[in-house]
């Protein structure tokens, strides 16, 4: 028997049931709990820059994000991005918070 002779079922191709479902499920929470982390930690990146100013949002943190951008494999790198991107955002806090209060 020849292995191209044989009949294939074109709607057993078409039939995602449970495998679809499951996987979708699994996918997105893993999608949007790692967003809410990220968001969570620019967050506090922005934090740190507004309050305490440990770190100021300049050039080298926008290179480290830049870097870490392009390292991105795991969720602690995922972090470490959302971090920086937060501290390079505080400048633009600064200037908000400077209109709103009328200074």
């Amino acid at each position: 028997m020849n292995v191209f002779d044989r009949s294939i079922n074109i709607d057993a191709l078409f039939k995602f049931s449970q495998m679809y479902i499951s996987f979708h499920q699994v996918h997105l929470k893993n999608v949007y709990s790692s967003l809410a982390v990220c968001m969570f930690v620019a967050a506090a990146g922005s934090y740190v820059h507004v309050v305490t100013r440990l770190f100021q949002g300049g050039v080298l943190s926008v290179l480290g994000s830049l870097g870490l951008m392009f390292w991105l494999k795991r969720l602690a790198i995922l972090a470490g991005f959302a971090f920086l991107t937060g501290v390079g955002l505080g400048p633009t806090l600064d200037l908000s918070s400077l209109s709103i209060r009328g200074k």
